[in-house]
């Protein structure tokens, strides 16, 4: 543009076309171009042609003349000065006469500006939205284009792609411009650009995070932007025009409210425009919008009621015209925002009835399922067609089996208000099932109104044992008994295999509530004999019995090898929907990490979490995080146990007095991760929080919880008051037939609190109980921990030799953190011995150990230890990535991945403020200057988390997802 205007002020005359589809900004280069002219020399004259002036002649011609009446008063002589000499210009410049015989405007409207060209004063001629222009304006502007060369005058003009149907005197003129430019999308920088000055606006509310106010735009909000509005300047600034009316931020929040977000001035002003071009376009792209993905042109014809080839016609029009696109025979919009705009302009009633009909014409098409659900579930009104509900139910499944439940609960409930009968409680059922992979609440008031509806036995005694799973998940094992026992006793007789299956679920949930007495032991036998080869037993059947098999070997600590080979075989059964045996599918890893199985059940639990998102149950991805809670902590992994124990108490985390049955096992691994950190307060906090600080309930996982709140009693100073929640754990498992110290070490830890009581007989008591039931389990952590206890309890040889046996079974075991406890204990041994040179190797071993595992209480310990035997250990680091504690490090990454602080303050269950001093120890030991130095120095290969933990963090903001240390 520079070089054109420079080309016409020095006497080289020239023309330049821009061109764009509508919204790319054709009108801003214009104007950016106009504001130029000066610096070449050029005056300026302008005209903007309008639609509405399309047929009033020499519209734009009269906007030019003004402009040069005004030039030539202010630079020609007065009337009473000498004339100027006559030129070629003057003499010809009749319009239109150079191109027909029609009438001519006469000298006087036309002669200022052959005058002006007359006197060689340097021009620029901009004319916008040369497509709207009248007819006889073209034809002047064409004669002027043609005797452009050598005279200074720069013609720069604009046109709507598209917009320009079948104009033979347009057609010319543009072919007359010796240059042309075709504008495209901006650029993810422009784009950037664009957003961080819109959002950046005065008055505009900074969120709840001042810290993020100043950062920029984010990239995947960026690119998410460019993708719906195909980069045109116009949509992009009235897309924030109605994030700001949100109150919306440019961040990676609002990428999922992108597609949602409706400007609809955008509509308002392009529909008519288009109209104006192509009559009916506006029709056809409310009605292409309604189909949305489906819209081929015959089926916008149909729903139109148009004839089809003048649809196809206005179609063709509206690709070139770059408003759709066209592939595979379907018609899409081709900027998306531009779709939900068209969409929110049309009145409700008029897009009830096109959804509707586009709902009957796609079945009668035999479209698939989902297609036309997707239209149902848009109709507000009841439609009463025999086939809706077979539809939405079809759809439905189809999204299960892709791993959409949400969607699939969308159809369901919108089948329910079609459908009525026996169709309608097949509905129930089928969204109780799904319920449970997201609200069990819910699912259990869905498959309560399904089975009033049922007829069929089998099909009752399907829902029942559904019914039960929510209520065991909702940590109501009561109600999940009472609900399978009737069952039992309905299908006695009629289905005789389906009360088998109900009875042995019952037996499976009492040995997993901890709520075995002697008639559920004999009742129960038989359920859990293992089936013979030749049973036809169904792959739920076979999970059922041998996870209860399994369990109660476990439970009773007898046949290690036996319940780890029943564990193994119940993971093998095939998972055969998203519901399957959810509150008892991690029965076997139990087994597993109790048999110190726990690199399987660790590869088994990260199975069943990628198994849980490609499913999309939040249900099961939460059992499984709990699960893996359990085992990371029984493998020394206390930063992983923590996340996964904060991922798992989510649910719970809205309502703290709404326990559900993984509360207490998720809580006492966050107990026991804080535990191990030296957070202690923390560790109360959370405690309260969820309303656990006073009494404990009963039912499965709160034994663990009064383990573990036990020790942290004692930790700060309460061993009263931590013993008698160990004996209340202890008192638990007994009653329920728990005897297995793998489960539980309640005894040891008892143990060495009776001791510092000065109660060594209590003590020497259940810590001989423990060992005995541990060797007889066969399980090394549980004997490895039953002998370090021995060891701290007895005096002289036998406290070393029973040490040393701890260490050496724990070696044998993939409990890392037990080790380093045996380990540091053994070495305060000897060098209580004065066997300083053994004592500082063990405690040096313990120390590297603890640090592994991220326990810092115990890594103090065994420094100090070691400055004791006098060695010089290294200093604990104080700055730097492997200074932060596995909590500051969780804070900083989640602060990294943009959340604020209130979000990370609700993900932790702690206080903002609680947040802000994390986030000042953490810039204080990474050296840095708030977030954006933070996030700079993760993004460092040399920091050790660049690329490995933030993608995780950022990618399940609804789960925790903080990251490992060490």
């Amino acid at each position: 543009m520079h070089d054109i205007l420079k080309a016409a002020g020095a006497g080289r005359g020239q023309s330049i076309l821009i061109e764009g589809t509508a919204g790319m900004g054709r009108t801003r280069l214009l104007r950016h171009a106009m504001d130029q002219a000066g610096e070449h020399g050029l005056h300026l004259l302008s005209a903007r042609a309008r639609a509405s002036e399309q047929d009033v002649e020499y519209s734009i011609a009269q906007q030019l003349m003004a402009g040069a009446r005004t030039l030539l008063a202010d630079a020609l002589p007065g009337p009473d000065g000498p004339a100027a000499p006559p030129d070629p210009w003057e003499a010809h410049f009749n319009c239109p006469a150079p191109y027909a015989a029609h009438p001519s405007p006469g000298a006087a409207a036309v002669h200022p500006l052959a005058r002006l060209l007359s006197t060689g004063t340097p021009l620029m001629l901009a004319v916008d939205d040369l497509q709207w222009a009248d007819t006889a304006s073209l034809r002047c502007l064409g004669y002027l284009m043609a005797r452009l060369e050598n005279t200074p005058v720069a013609v720069v003009a604009t046109v709507a792609l598209g917009e320009t149907p079948g104009d033979p005197v347009l057609a010319e003129v543009l072919s007359s411009f010796r240059h042309r430019t075709l504008l495209r999308g901006l650029s993810a920088e422009d784009t950037a650009r664009i957003a961080a000055d819109a959002f950046a606006a005065p008055g505009l509310d900074p969120g709840p995070d001042p810290d993020a106010t100043d950062a920029a735009p984010d990239p995947r909000f960026v690119e998410a932007c460019r993708s719906a509005t195909g980069g045109s300047p116009y949509l992009l600034e009235a897309l924030f025009r109605v994030m700001r009316l949100h109150g919306l931020r440019p961040d990676a929040e609002a990428v999922d409210r992108i597609g949602d977000l409706a400007p609809v001035e955008v509509a308002d002003t392009l529909l008519p425009r288009y109209d104006r071009a192509y009559p009916g376009a506006a029709a056809v792209l409310q009605a292409i919008a309604v189909l949305d993905g489906s819209a081929t042109t015959a089926m916008t014809a149909r729903l139109l009621g148009l004839d089809p080839l003048g649809a196809a016609d206005v179609v063709d029009a509206l690709i070139r015209a770059g408003a759709l696109t066209g592939q595979d025979s379907v018609v899409r919009f081709a900027r998306p925002v531009l779709r939900t705009a068209v969409l929110a302009s049309v009145p409700p009633s008029r897009r009830d009835a096109l959804h509707a009909r586009a709902a009957e014409l796609l079945h009668e098409s035999g479209a698939p399922a989902e297609r036309v659900a997707a239209q149902l579930l848009r109709v507000r009104s009841t439609l009463g067609l025999h086939w809706t509900c077979t539809v939405l139910s079809t759809a439905a499944g189809e999204l299960i089996q892709r791993g959409d439940p949400d969607r699939a609960r969308a159809y369901l409930h919108r089948g329910l208000e079609e459908c009525q009968g026996a169709c309608r409680g097949k509905l129930l059922r089928a969204l109780g099932r799904i319920e449970l992979a997201a609200d069990p609440a819910a699912a259990v008031e869905h498959l309560r109104r399904a089975l009033a509806l049922e007829p069929d036995a089998a099909c009752r005694a399907d829902i029942r044992l559904c019914t039960a799973h929510a209520l065991q998940l909702l940590g109501r094992p009561e109600e999940a008994e009472r609900v399978l026992l009737e069952g039992v006793a309905e299908a006695r007789g009629a289905e005789e295999d389906a009360a088998d299956v109900l009875r042995a679920e019952r037996c499976l949930l009492r040995e997993l509530n901890h709520a075995v007495d002697a008639a559920v032991e004999a009742d129960c036998a038989g359920a859990a004999e293992a089936l013979s080869p030749a049973a036809t037993a169904t792959p739920g059947e076979r999970h059922t019995r041998l996870s209860l098999a399994a369990l109660r070997s476990s439970r009773r600590g007898e046949e290690r090898d036996r319940a780890v080979h029943q564990a193994r075989q119940a993971l093998q059964e095939e998972h055969v929907s998203l519901d399957w045996r959810i509150a008892t599918r991690t029965v076997p890893l139990q087994v597993l990490a109790r048999a110190d199985e726990l690199d399987l059940a660790l590869s088994e639990c990260r199975a069943l979490l990628d198994r849980a998102r490609a499913e999309g149950s939040r249900t099961l991805l939460t059992i499984a995080h709990s699960m893996r809670a359990e085992v990371r902590y029984r493998s020394g992994d206390i930063a992983g146990c923590l996340e996964d124990a904060r991922a798992a108490l989510e649910p719970a985390g809205s309502s703290p007095s709404g326990h559900w049955s993984r509360t207490g096992q998720a809580m006492a691994a966050v107990v026991a991760s804080l535990l191990e950190t030296g957070e202690l307060r923390e560790a109360n906090r959370a405690l309260s929080d969820f309303g656990l600080d006073a009494d404990v309930p009963e039912g499965a996982g709160f034994a663990a919880l009064l383990f573990h709140r036990g020790r942290l009693r004692v930790a700060c100073g309460h061993p009263q008051a931590g013993l008698a929640d160990l004996m209340e754990c202890g008192r638990r498992l007994g009653a329920a037939g728990q005897l297995n110290p793998s489960v539980l070490s309640w005894r040891s830890e008892a143990a060495l609190v009776h001791a510092a009581l000065g109660e060594r007989e209590a003590a020497l008591a259940l810590v001989e109980e423990e060992l005995a039931r541990a060797r007889r389990w066969g399980g090394r952590r549980a004997t490895g921990r039953a002998l370090r206890a021995a060891g701290l309890l007895a005096k002289g040889l036998g406290g070393e030799e029973a040490l040393r046996e701890a260490v050496e079974v724990l070696e044998e075991s993939a409990a890392r953190l037990d080790l380093a406890r045996a380990l540091t204990d053994l070495g305060i041994l000897m060098r209580k011995s004065s066997r300083l040179g053994e004592a500082r190797e063990h405690l040096r071993r313990a120390q590297s150990l603890a640090e592994q595992c991220g326990a810092a209480v115990l890594a103090q310990t065994a420094r100090q230890e070691l400055l004791a035997a006098g060695a010089r250990p290294r200093r604990p680091t104080e700055v730097g990535i492997d200074a932060l504690t596995p909590t500051e490090r969780r804070v900083a990454l989640m602060a990294v991945a943009k959340f604020t602080n209130r979000e990370i303050a609700a993900k932790m269950f702690v206080t903002q403020r609680t947040v802000e001093l994390h986030l000042s120890r953490v810039y204080r030991k990474l050296a840095v200057t708030g977030r954006s130095g933070l996030a700079e120095y993760f993004a460092r290969p040399e920091s050790g988390s660049a690329g490995a933990d933030l993608p995780e963090c950022a990618a399940e903001p609804a789960a925790w997802s903080g990251a490992r240390a060490g």
